[in-house]
């Protein structure tokens, strides 16, 4: 799909297929300023009927939150999904987040930025931790610059750096829409094959993390067998029940196999807390 002057798209979960949105050049009206195109299969809208920003935003921030989990899935996982997924449909891998370069304090944000990824458990830093150093730089600089000279070197360091934000998020903005233009204009049929592999991947990994919470509620699997029993029970000479995994041991065995068995999970929970 080649798009035309003032065309723009738009796909959201309820739409089969993208739709094609034109803009209302001689309307005056802010709310009819776009019009979806004739011949438009569109849920929440009919062909040729006014819309504006009121009923294009209750579609996009969904998209464009989803878009903002997505982007954050690939930094905790990597891009290989994305790129992955991108490949199979179009041909070719999406362009990714490259790391920053700023035009001044450079090396003080590299620095900090390699700081707070290793206070992270990762080897290196990413292009969220750039842009969140750079940022908070850029924010205390802007305190200082409040009483300094107009030629300060703290206010040009604001500028500069209000620029090299704006830059980094504009250059980010469009990688992810030239993505997403690829893949609406790529073959029907390799873009349907790779979103049911994006979605069979999704629902794996959700199980894995399911399993993952309930092996976690059901505690340890270990085996029935001899030797591995949670309890043992004396009941003659003597009268005593022992739970092996806190070692806490109870006289009134009659109340244990009653189903009293209160101080033992109470033994075991703080066992489990305590590590």
């Amino acid at each position: 799909m080649i798009l035309k002057h003032g065309q723009q798209i738009i796909k959201t979960r309820d739409d089969n297929a993208p739709v094609l949105i034109e803009r209302n050049a001689t309307e005056q009206d802010l709310n009819k300023a776009c019009r979806i195109a004739a011949g438009q299969d569109c849920s929440w809208a009919k062909a040729d009927e006014s819309v504006g920003p009121d009923k294009l935003r209750s579609r996009i921030e969904p998209w464009l939150t989803a878009l903002v989990q997505s982007e954050h899935l690939s930094l905790l996982i990597g891009s290989g999904l994305t790129h992955a997924v991108h490949y199979m449909a179009v041909g070719d891998g999406a362009r990714g987040m490259q790391a920053l370069t700023f035009d001044v304090l450079n090396d003080e944000i590299a620095a900090e930025t390699k700081r707070i990824a290793e206070m992270a458990g990762r080897d290196r830093g990413n292009f969220e931790d750039q842009i969140r150093v750079a940022n908070e730089l850029l924010r205390g600089l802007e305190i200082i610059s409040l009483t300094k000279a107009d030629d300060a070197p703290e206010r040009k360091y604001v500028l500069a750096l209000r620029n090299g934000l704006s830059n980094a998020l504009k250059s980010f903005s469009g990688s992810i829409l030239e993505a997403e233009r690829s893949l609406v204009s790529a073959p029907a049929q390799n873009r349907d094959r790779a979103m049911q592999i994006l979605r069979a991947r999704l629902f794996e990994m959700e199980r894995a993390k399911q399993e993952a919470e309930m092996a976690e509620l059901k505690g340890e699997n270990v085996d029935a067998g001899w030797g591995n029993q949670i309890r043992s029970y004396v009941l003659h000479p003597y009268q005593m029940v022992k739970d092996h995994r806190t070692n806490v041991e109870i006289g009134n065995t009659t109340a244990v196999l009653d189903g009293r068995l209160g101080e033992f999970i109470e033994a075991y929970l703080r066992h489990k807390i305590s590590g």
